[in-house]
């Protein structure tokens, strides 16, 4: 996905253990909603161009995982509490953090109240209540509504609204994560529709909104405008008038745009520091921090192709985890990162990062000679042509051509080069591998839509990915053997197809308690896991970027949000 979080610190876990410090109802420069900029409300208007090299298929966040939705639709999204540049939570439509110490959450961390703030109002003028909480759990909590996000909405059992700013949540079990419940906000239940039918709402690209902006006019293929939100809670603001998202997915378009001031605001599109300042000349500056995404392999243990999404048969290539360990020792990693993605830093464990960082070694370093050994091993023989073919494979029928491929996603050059040259690694190995590049709504579409990691219609997955200040949800989803997407599970996304009966021990200890360290100790056992069986290979984490206009103010980086996670605080010079 594209880049959109900066700046790695390590964090202490506030959540469940209450230690955020929860801002009264009246204070905002700790906020998400307030940069602390002090500027006086009639310093504003103007608008700001932004790039962005995709459309988004939609604006609803719970209909699509792609990092391109939330860029955008953080501008109109209103959550309960989200996460800021220092990494803490902070309420935003919440009037606090809900804590043991200030009674909003439970001795047990079953029960959590949420305060939201008062007269509070969706942009077209209805009140936002704590029915629209309890709405947004029953629409998201219901299977049929597509809802593609693990944030534990099963795991609500009741939603109570005693008066219009209070909502009572009562969990089956601990949700370590009950603060990022809502982080993608909250939906309003006079303008939405019925949840089986989320996926086909009007208000998915026109929604009523609770955050800074409204959208105004959505030109397909070109660009979204977004006019100021006459109802946003923070008196004054957002300080702009408009915002222009442009869909330009040619990198050196985008680059020309900044340096002719034509947009204020761009996704870095992959260069150095030094390229991009040449190319600007002066009229924008590169935000360039080491980032959250995580670049990883996915491989498919399961056949592809059988109309059968489960665990089995194996994968004729893949299932055997030899030829996975031969594929880690066939990577070069120390030229990916020094000619390929010179600004990034190696990644050994999707736990790269945050409160519950564990450090590997490189389980498979690179080495040539371990590889062709391996493949020889598990009964694939070399080729006159350079390729290997099976014979008395443990899964292939014999004279099968050991090719797999890579499928990732479109517009984004990095990763192209990076998997041109792991065709090239692997073939110095005897393997073959193509490249298969989708569109997002394809790559990141829906089990409905037929995406194919969805089905289990690929070789192998290259994406970079990412992990919330409060990881389990997704962690389980992606390596549990429960996850595995099906009919009866579209939101799974066990894309490898893994089944292992420690890892599901290891996930369920760190799910069912809020104690820090044994929850540390839990996901770096999975890690070892990982790193034994190959569900997953993790290459490294990008250097994060935005290009951003000198004209521009009220600008901040955050590596827990998006592009637009603080849209409200810009002004333009």
């Amino acid at each position: 996905m594209y880049r959109k979080y900066l700046l790695p610190i390590l964090l202490l876990l506030a959540l469940s253990l209450g230690a955020c410090a929860a801002p009264s109802s009246d204070t905002t420069s700790d906020t998400a909603g307030d940069s602390g900029s002090g500027a006086a409300a009639d310093s504003g208007g103007g608008q700001v161009i932004i790039i962005i090299p995709e459309e988004p298929a939609s604006l609803n966040q719970y209909l699509a995982v792609a990092a391109i939705v939330r860029q955008v639709a953080d501008a109109v999204t209103g959550p309960l509490a989200a996460v800021n540049a220092d990494g803490e939570f902070v309420p935003v439509l919440a009037a606090e953090l809900p804590t043991v110490e200030n009674g909003g959450v439970s001795e047990d961390f079953r029960t959590v109240t949420w305060k939201l703030r008062p007269d509070l109002k969706w942009s077209d003028g209805e009140p936002l209540t704590s029915d629209d909480i309890k709405f947004t759990w029953e629409t998201l909590a219901d299977p049929a509504s597509g809802n593609v996000l693990s944030l534990g909405f099963d795991l609500i059992e009741s939603v109570e609204t005693p008066d219009d700013q209070t909502a009572v949540i009562t969990y089956s079990e601990v949700n370590q994560a009950y603060l990022q419940q809502f982080l993608y906000g909250i939906l309003p239940r006079h303008a939405a529709g019925e949840a089986a039918d989320m996926a086909e709402w009007d208000w998915n690209r026109n929604p009523v909104s609770a955050g800074p902006y409204v959208v105004s006019e959505w030109n397909s293929g070109e660009s979204i405008i977004m006019e100021r939100n006459p109802n946003y809670y923070l008196e004054g603001r957002p300080y702009l008038d408009r915002l222009i998202f442009t869909i330009v997915p040619d990198s050196g378009a985008q680059v020309a745009m900044m340096a002719q001031g034509e947009a204020q605001v761009q996704i870095w599109p992959g260069e150095t520091r030094d390229v991009y300042d040449a190319q600007v000349a002066g009229q924008a500056t590169l935000a360039e921090i080491p980032g959250q995404w995580n670049m990883t392999i996915y491989f498919n243990h399961s056949m592809p192709f059988d109309d059968d999404p489960g665990a089995t048969p194996p994968h004729p290539v893949l299932g055997d985890v030899r030829v996975r360990q031969a594929i880690a020792h066939a990577i070069d990693y120390d030229t990916i990162l020094t000619d390929i993605s010179p600004d990034s830093t190696a990644s050994t464990s999707p736990f790269a990062y945050g409160w519950y960082k564990c450090d590997l070694e490189r389980p498979y370093p690179y080495d040539v000679d371990a590889a062709n050994a391996l493949l020889d091993e598990a009964g694939w023989v070399m080729g006159d042509d350079g390729i290997r073919v099976a014979q008395g494979a443990e899964y292939a029928e014999d004279g099968t051509r050991l090719t797999v491929q890579l499928e990732g996603y479109t517009n984004f050059q990095p990763l192209v080069r990076l998997e041109e040259a792991l065709v090239e690694m692997f073939k110095q190995v005897g393997i073959e591998g193509t490249i298969q590049n989708d569109d997002f709504s394809v790559i990141f579409g829906s089990y409905g839509d037929g995406a194919p990691r969805k089905l289990g219609n690929f070789d192998m997955l290259i994406y970079d990915t990412s992990l919330t200040l409060e990881p389990h949800a997704t962690v389980a989803n992606l390596y549990g053997s429960d996850a595995i997407p099906s009919a009866d599970n579209p939101a799974g996304a066990n894309y490898a197809r893994w089944v292992n009966a420690d890892a599901d021990a290891a996930l369920a200890t760190a799910g069912g308690t809020v104690d820090i360290a044994t929850r540390q100790a839990a996901y770096c056992d999975l890690a070892q896991l990982i790193a034994d069986e190959l569900p997953s290979l993790n290459l490294f984490l990008y250097t994060e970027g935005y290009g951003a206009s000198n004209r521009l103010s009220g600008y901040e980086v955050n590596m827990w949000g998006s592009l637009t996670w603080d849209v409200q605080n810009w002004q333009m010079d």
